[in-house]
């Protein structure tokens, strides 16, 4: 059973419209880092990153797995509608319409194609979560990280028109920022019993998952948690292509860094809460790495 049905096409301005709501709301870093874009490649983007945000909110917020199933294969049907010219949602309208302004529509409508494929790894991560059965090993985690972020931040430099080479290194860098963000929210997740952390990892570390949020501090979780920072801080400062990374990746990282930076400063953040950056900060860091 559907958790949604398909709907009658939106107005396309309420269509971009929800895309702004989900996507850039007010202060966000996303709104910083993509508010000088081109408006076609601006609508494009922002339609993608709203049905991140939408693929997101489902293991984050809905509590029945099978209600969560069933609104992740709604989705799934959704995104194989866009590919036959049908949508049944107003951020699937609004994307396929963006993707018809920059050029892609085309590419939009094979199955087979790098864009859908990308895509669907991005359902693939969400069904990851909702299934949840942890990470034996760094090469899963970084399975998970690459469908859940690099997928999507390729594509970010695939609405951008980026070359091969910064495709690839975007992706990496979504990788990162994933990385960062599974860190900012560990304590959440790891109380629900989700820990974004590979087994063996833990074992180096004499660690079981409790020890990640319980509140007699081990030695050895600290160490843990500096040498993840540290890890996350080095593969932020890569960018393995030719030239600058484009405006959106700039700011998206400068930011990332201001995070890192704060965790690293307080590592016991890493459970007890979630470090934010003030308004007025992250808009002089968006400002700065926009030149």
């Amino acid at each position: 059973m559907n958790a949604e049905s398909p709907r009658p096409p939106t107005d396309p301005q309420l269509a971009a419209a929800e895309c702004e709501r989900l996507a850039r709301p007010v202060g966000s870093a996303f709104r910083l880092a993509s508010l000088k874009l081109p408006p076609a490649r601006q609508r494009a983007v922002t339609a993608l990153r709203a049905l991140d945000v939408s693929l997101a909110e489902i293991p984050e917020t809905v509590s029945e797995p099978q209600v969560a199933m069933a609104k992740l294969d709604w989705w799934r049907e959704a995104l194989l509608g866009m590919t036959r010219g049908r949508h049944d949602h107003p951020v699937i309208q609004s994307l396929a319409s963006a993707l018809e302004a920059i050029g892609l529509v085309e590419e939009a409508r094979r199955e087979d194609s790098p864009l859908v494929g990308r895509l669907e790894e991005r359902l693939g991560a969400a069904r990851i979560e909702l299934e949840y059965e942890g990470f034996a090993a760094e090469a899963d985690l970084e399975a998970f990280l690459d469908a859940r972020y690099a997928s999507v931040f390729h594509l970010y430099g695939r609405l951008l028109d980026l070359p091969a080479d910064q495709l690839e290194a975007a992706a990496r860098l979504g990788r990162w920022h994933g990385r960062l963000d599974r860190a900012r929210l560990l304590g959440r997740h790891a109380r629900v019993g989700r820990v974004y952390l590979p087994q063996e990892t833990l074992n180096r570390y004499g660690l079981d998952e409790a020890d990640l949020y319980r509140e007699a501090t081990p030695a050895a979780r600290d160490q843990l948690f500096r040498d993840e920072l540290e890890r996350i801080h080095a593969g932020l400062s890569d960018w393995p292509a030719s030239g600058r990374p484009a405006r959106l990746f700039r700011i998206l990282r400068a930011i990332d860094r201001e995070h890192l930076r704060l965790m690293r400063e307080a590592p016991a953040e890493l459970t007890g809460g979630r470090v934010e950056i003030r308004p007025l900060r992250q808009w002089w860091l968006a400002w700065r790495a926009s030149w």
